[in-house]
């Protein structure tokens, strides 16, 4: 098997780059494929090993196609699921299946995304389709402290903090395996610049990273926590305090 592995934290415009990429007629889209074995879905079942997760995904794929899915990177995320591997053994061991072209996504402003995960945890909608989806546009509280994501419990700094030690943590891993093999390669995608006012931008940018035709595709989701910080966080002023005397301060800028 061939593919792609697409690496982020989520609320950084993974869905609807997936959306998109998965229209590709030599693209075969698995999603999240350890997301669904994180506790709160997989209950009291047996966890299954990392290879048998992969090997689950790939026996519905068409040997042909290129299989993209997606890995959340963070330690709290799916690398939780398996405290014995480091981020590096993962990385190895989807090279050695085959998986030689990597995606890796960025979200610049982490209190925009958490915003957008706190939202989406509220309200149980992850993804915002057609124009007749309805997203409870009120303004919503962001906790100081106890925020829950994954495995961890965090304060609002703590996971600021947490995404630029996670996203350094990847970089440094990609551009090892890069270094040290030459068919491997990887692409950084930043959601500011390639997915926030055109994600077919990403998507043309990663058809051309894997040597394919960008043909036409649908837009089918939209942007779930659109306008101003004053809009969506009904505690700014709180946020503010916290936020201004760091070096994360930037991210109040609307």
């Amino acid at each position: 098997m061939h593919g792609v592995v697409n690496w982020h934290v989520g609320r950084c415009g993974s869905s609807v780059l997936g959306s998109l990429l998965a229209q590709h007629p030599s693209i075969v889209y698995s999603n999240e494929i350890y997301s669904r074995y994180m506790p709160r879905r997989r209950g009291s079942s047996a966890l299954p090993s990392i290879g048998s997760v992969l090997e689950q995904a790939e026996q519905a794929v068409s040997g042909s196609d290129l299989h993209l899915f997606e890995v959340k990177h963070l330690p709290d995320q799916n690398l939780g699921l398996y405290p014995q591997l480091e981020l590096q053994d993962w990385l190895n061991h989807f090279y050695a299946q085959g998986y030689k072209h990597h995606l890796l996504m960025r979200r610049r402003n982490g209190l925009r995304r958490i915003v957008s995960h706190v939202r989406a945890a509220q309200s149980g909608q992850y993804v915002l389709g057609s124009s007749s989806d309805v997203v409870n546009g009120s303004p919503i509280t962001i906790p100081l402290e106890g925020i829950v994501h994954g495995f961890g419990r965090r304060t609002l700094l703590g996971w600021l903090e947490e995404y630029e030690r996670g996203h350094e943590d990847m970089q440094s891993c990609l551009d090892a395996l890069d270094q040290s093999n030459p068919d491997f390669s990887w692409l950084e995608l930043v959601y500011e610049d390639q997915i926030e006012h055109d994600p077919r931008m990403a998507y043309r940018d990663v058809c051309n990273f894997l040597g394919l035709h960008a043909v036409d595709v649908d837009l089918r989701y939209r942007k779930m926590s659109p306008g101003g910080l004053a809009d969506l966080i009904a505690n700014l002023d709180e946020v503010r305090d916290c936020l201004s005397p760091t070096r994360f301060a930037w991210m109040l800028s609307e």
